[in-house]
C-alpha cells in the first residue's frame, strides 16, 4: 500500500494460518487471509495506543486490527476480535 511501511513477513506470519511461521496460540487471520493490506491501512488509519507510538488500533467496520511497527521500521498487526 502506497505510503505505508512495509509488512515483515516472518512476524505477520505467526498470525496467518498455514504459513511457516504460524503460533497457533496467538490471534490469527481468517484462512486464506495475509492480513498486509489491513495491517498497512490500519497503521495509516488507526490510533496510537501506546505512548512511544509503536502500536496502534483501527475498526475498519469488519474487525478491530492492532498493528506494530518494529525499530526496524517494519509493520505486523493481527486482528484482535
Amino acid at each position: 500500500m502506497e505510503g505505508a511501511p512495509p509488512v515483515d513477513a516472518g512476524k505477520q506470519g505467526k498470525h496467518v494460518p498455514g504459513h511457516p511461521n504460524n503460533l497457533l496460540g496467538k490471534l490469527q487471520w481468517a484462512d486464506g487471509q495475509n492480513g498486509v493490506e489491513f495491517t498497512q491501512q490500519a497503521w495509516q488509519n488507526g490510533t496510537v495506543v501506546k505512548p512511544d507510538g509503536t502500536v496502534k488500533i483501527w475498526k475498519n467496520g469488519i474487525m478491530r486490527i492492532k498493528v506494530r511497527k518494529d525499530g526496524k521500521g517494519n509493520l505486523h498487526g493481527y486482528p484482535v476480535d
